[in-house]
């Protein structure tokens, strides 16, 4: 496996949450994953330094990178920004269909308890909103943006109050735009997506000692 191939395995892994912040990553330990030589994954280890995915600790190791409050917060403030002109520029083209399809997400959604299908499914969902954008740049800002957050990772319980309120967000969003109430509508994504912050924020951590 070449250190490209390594790196994006990786960085999947980080973005999804199941290398959980703070995880030490060892080159040993991958090149015996990958079945390769420590060259490729030192290479792949450097790109991953330089995203800004990993941090170097002071004991040299490298470690998956802990999103500060300030790098949450400007990263919940731009996507509230992009994602509500996706959907200003696509509410009026909406289409019903696209709308019973968002709507079903979301169900699927709240009984859904993988963190991977949860990410799927919120994307989904979000992107069925945008359906009306054609504005290709614009989705691509907001797509990349929402590649960088997938370290949000809801980890709610069964029943958990936060894990409810997300539902019900999403449900607003879609409800407004049924009825075709733009204000309303972005009012309640911008809403939802501030409510990101805290989430990002009480992601859990690995030891780091």
């Amino acid at each position: 496996m070449d250190p490209k191939s390594i790196f994006s395995e990786l960085q999947d892994e980080i973005e999804s949450g199941e290398l959980a912040p703070g995880s030490v990553l060892k080159q040993e330990s991958i090149a015996e994953r990958f079945g390769v030589s420590r060259q490729p994954v030192r290479q792949a280890l450097d790109r991953l330094l330089g995203s800004g995915l990993v941090v170097r600790r002071p004991d040299r190791s490298l470690a998956v990178a802990i999103l500060s409050e300030r790098e949450a917060t400007e990263l919940c403030e731009l996507r509230a920004i992009l994602e509500v002109a996706a959907l200003e520029q696509s509410l009026p083209g909406l289409q019903p269909s696209a709308l019973r399809k968002a709507e079903r997400l979301n169900d699927e959604l709240f009984a859904e308890y993988d963190p991977s299908q949860i990410l799927e499914l919120d994307q989904r969902f979000h992107l069925a909103l945008y359906s009306g954008c054609s504005n290709t740049r614009l989705l691509k800002a907001v797509g990349d943006l929402r590649r960088e957050s997938r370290r949000s990772t809801l980890h709610q319980g069964r029943g958990a109050q936060e894990r409810i309120d997300f539902f019900e967000e999403h449900a607003a969003i879609v409800a407004a735009c049924t009825r075709r109430d733009l204000d309303a509508a972005a009012q309640h994504l911008r809403c939802h997506l501030t409510q990101t912050t805290a989430r990002l924020l009480s992601i859990p951590t690995k030891d780091q000692s």
